[in-house]
C-alpha cells in the first residue's frame, strides 16, 4: 500500500548535552506507532535536519529504520543546499530500506522554474524510491508553482507526491485538481493541522502535520473517522486540532516547542537542544503545558 493517512514529521531527540539520544528516539517512535499512525517522516523540518551533520543524519536514519522494522512506512527527508549531498542521502535512505524520500526545494538562492525542474528531475533519475516534493515557502523563500508540479508528475512516474506546507489552502486545492488530471495516483499531503480535514474532503491522501508529533491520536481519529464517513467525529477532531495550531506561535523555531511537548507528554527528562536553539522564550514550557491540557484524553491515553 502507498503512503497515506497520518505521517508525523517526528522531532529528533537529544540528550542534555545536545547529542543524539538514540535510545530515547526509539522509545519515542514506539509511542507514536502505538497510536496507530500510518507512517513516519524522519529528518523533516521538525526533525531538525539542518542542525545535524551528514554522518549524524545517516546514523539516525539507519538506527530508526532498523528499529521501526517495517511496522509502518518510513519517509526520509534528504534536504540540503548541495545537490551532491541530497543524492548521497537519497542513496543512503534507499540502502537502509526507506519507503520514500522527501525532497525540499533548494533554499538560500531563489531558483527559476527550469532550475527547479532540473533539480527534481536529477533526484528522480537517481533513485527508484518514490520521491515526494516538499513545498515549504516559509523556509525556502519560494512557493513551487502548480505548473511545475504538473510537469514533474507527468514526466517522472516515481515523483509520487507532495507535502504542501503552505498557508494558502487554494494552492493545495490547485495541486490536487491539476496534477490529478495527468497523474490520478499522485499523493498530496497537507501539513498545517487546520488544513487536514478540508484537504481530505477534496482528495488529499493524508497529512504530515505538526501536532501529530506529540498528539497523534487526535489526527489519527480525524483521519479514520473521515474515512468511515463519521463527519461529526471528524469535525470534533478538527476543532481540537485547530486549537493546537498555537504550537506554531510560541517560538520561532517550532520544532523547539514540539520537542518540549513530546517530553512533557511522554518523558521525565528535560528536552535537549543544540546551540542556538537552547535559547527560547521563558514562558515556553508553561505555554506547552497549557496547550496539552486542551487535548481531551482519548481512551487509553493519559496526558
Amino acid at each position: 500500500m502507498s503512503f497515506h493517512g497520518i505521517i508525523p514529521p517526528v522531532v529528533t531527540l537529544f540528550d542534555e548535552a545536545g547529542n543524539l539520544d538514540l535510545e530515547l528516539n526509539r522509545r519515542y517512535l514506539d509511542k507514536l506507532i502505538s497510536q496507530n499512525i500510518h507512517g513516519i517522516l524522519l529528518m523533516g523540518s521538525s526533525g531538525e535536519f539542518s542542525s545535524l551533520s551528514i554522518e549524524e543524519r545517516k546514523l539516525y536514519v539507519r538506527e530508526m529504520i532498523k528499529h521501526i522494522h517495517g511496522r509502518v512506512k518510513v519517509m526520509v527527508g534528504v534536504g540540503h543546499t548541495a545537490l551532491k549531498e541530497v543524492l548521497e542521502l537519497t542513496s543512503y535512505a534507499e540502502e537502509q530500506g526507506a519507503d520514500g524520500v522527501l525532497v525540499v526545494s533548494p533554499y538560500y538562492w531563489k531558483l527559476s522554474d527550469d532550475q527547479l525542474y532540473r533539480f527534481y528531475s536529477t533526484v528522480a533519475n537517481h533513485t527508484e524510491l518514490p520521491v515526494f516534493i516538499y513545498n515549504i515557502p516559509q523556509l525556502t523563500g519560494q512557493n513551487l508553482p502548480v505548473e511545475l508540479i504538473v510537469k514533474l508528475a507527468k514526466d517522472y512516474p516515481n515523483i509520487s507526491g507532495i507535502k504542501e506546507t503552505v498557508g494558502d489552502f487554494g494552492h493545495i486545492r490547485q495541486i490536487i485538481t491539476e496534477v490529478k488530471k495527468v497523474r490520478p495516483d499522485f499523493l498530496v499531503f497537507s501539513a498545517f493541522d487546520e488544513h487536514m480535514l478540508p484537504a481530505l474532503m477534496i482528495g488529499a491522501a493524508g497529512s504530515i502535520n505538526g501536532s501529530a508529533v506529540f498528539a497523534p491520536e487526535v489526527s489519527v481519529d480525524l483521519y479514520e473517522s473521515y474515512q468511515r464517513g463519521d463527519l461529526a467525529e471528524a469535525r470534533t477532531n478538527h476543532q481540537q486540532i485547530s486549537r493546537l495550531m498555537d504550537v506554531y506561535t510560541y517560538c520561532p523555531t517550532f520544532f523547539t516547542t514540539m520537542k518540549e511537548a513530546v517530553h512533557q507528554r511522554w518523558f521525565e527528562t528535560a528536552a535537549g537542544h543544540r546551540v542556538p536553539f537552547d535559547v527560547y522564550p521563558a514562558d515556553l514550557r508553561e505555554n506547552v503545558r497549557s496547550l496539552l491540557k486542551t487535548i481531551e484524553t482519548k481512551e487509553g491515553v493519559q496526558l
